[in-house]
C-alpha cells in the first residue's frame, strides 16, 4: 500500500496500515509470524507508535496475539474463524486435484463501457484493465474468462503473462483480497469464438457465470463474465433468520445467508451426469469482513 496515495481518504494512517496488514494475513503472506514493529516502521516511514496501534487493532480482532519477547504471531484459530477467502474459477479447478493451464487472449487497459463503468463508479473517459484468457486442465478447455479490474485500485498492472491465480496476484502483488462476490449464473449458446476456444459446435449450450467482486476495502474491484462447458450443477440455498431471537440455536457457520453453487466435475466430459468431484464457489450477501 502507499500512504500517500491512500490518505486521500483521510482515515487515520494506523487504519491504512492495518488494512493492509489484514490483507496480507488473509493471503498467506506471512506463514506464522508477521514483521517486527521496526522493520514495519521503516517499510511505511511512520513512528513505531503507529505501528503499533495497527497491531493492536489486529490484536482484538483476533487475527494477532503477542508474545512477550518472541514478537506477533498470526492468529490461525481466529483468521479462520472470522474470515473465508472467496474462490476464484483457478482455485476451484486446482480443488478438483487438477493442474490449471492458462492462454492470454488478450490483456491490457481500454475504456470502460457502461456496465464496468456503472459497478467500478468511474468518470467519464476512465479505463479499467481488461484481461481474456482460456482456461484448461489435462489438455481440455474448460472457460474463456473475460475480466475487468478496477485500475483505480491496481496502480501499475500488467497480466499479459500471467500464467497463475488471477486472485493470487492480487494479494501478493496488491495487497487486495476477495472477500465479497456475487454471481449470476445464466445459460447461453456460444457464439463463434467461444464455441471454437471451447471446442464446441457454433449455438451449443453453455453457462455464463458473472461475477461482481469486492476487495477487504469493501472497494468493487472485479467484474468478470466467464463462458464455461455445459457442466452440470448443483445448486445449494440457505436462508438463516431472526438471528439476534435466538442466535444461541444457529451454528457460527450458518450465520449468513449464502448459497453453493457446484459446477459439477470438470473433468468428467459427459454433459448431464452428476457423477465426479464438485467444485464449488460460494457467493455471499454480506462481506466477510
Amino acid at each position: 500500500m502507499n500512504i500517500s496515495s491512500a490518505v486521500r481518504d483521510h482515515r487515520p494512517v494506523y487504519i491504512q496500515i492495518a488494512e493492509t496488514l489484514r490483507a496480507r494475513i488473509l493471503s498467506g503472506y506471512y506463514e506464522e509470524k508477521i514483521d517486527g514493529e521496526l522493520p514495519l516502521s521503516r517499510e511505511w516511514k511512520v513512528s513505531r507508535r503507529t505501528i503499533q496501534q495497527a497491531l493492536e487493532l489486529l490484536v482484538q480482532e483476533g487475527l494477532l496475539v503477542r508474545q512477550h519477547g518472541m514478537g506477533t504471531f498470526i492468529n490461525s484459530k481466529g483468521v479462520e474463524k472470522r474470515y473465508r477467502a472467496i474462490t476464484s474459477i483457478t482455485e476451484g479447478i486446482a480443488g478438483q486435484g487438477l493442474r490449471p493451464e492458462f492462454r492470454v487472449l488478450s490483456s491490457g487497459p481500454e475504456m470502460a463501457d457502461g456496465e464496468n463503468a456503472l459497478f467500478f463508479e468511474l468518470g467519464r473517459d476512465a479505463q479499467v484493465y481488461r484481461h481474456r484468457r482460456l482456461v484448461s486442465a489435462n489438455g481440455r478447455a474448460l472457460a474463456v474468462v473475460d475480466t475487468c479490474l478496477n485500475l483505480t485500485l491496481l496502480e501499475g498492472l500488467e497480466l499479459s503473462h500471467l500464467d497463475s491465480s488471477l486472485y493470487g496476484t492480487l494479494r501478493h502483488q496488491f495487497n487486495r483480497t476477495i472477500v465479497q462476490a456475487e454471481d449470476q449464473y445464466v445459460p447461453a449458446v456460444a457464439d463463434g469464438e467461444v464455441a471454437s476456444l471451447l471446442g464446441l459446435p457454433e449455438g451449443n449450450p453453455i453457462f455464463i457465470a458473472i461475477r461482481r467482486a469486492r476487495d477487504q476495502t469493501g472497494a468493487p474491484i472485479e467484474l468478470s463474465h466467464i463462458s464455461m462447458l455445459p457442466v452440470p450443477l448443483d445448486i445449494s440455498i440457505r436462508h438463516v433468520g431472526f438471528l439476534q431471537a435466538v442466535p444461541e440455536a444457529i451454528s457460527p457457520e450458518a450465520r449468513e445467508w449464502s448459497y453453493t453453487v457446484g459446477f459439477g466435475s470438470f473433468e468428467d466430459k459427459s454433459v448431464g451426469s452428476g457423477s465426479g468431484n464438485r467444485s464449488a464457489a460460494r457467493s455471499k450477501r454480506k462481506t466477510a469482513l
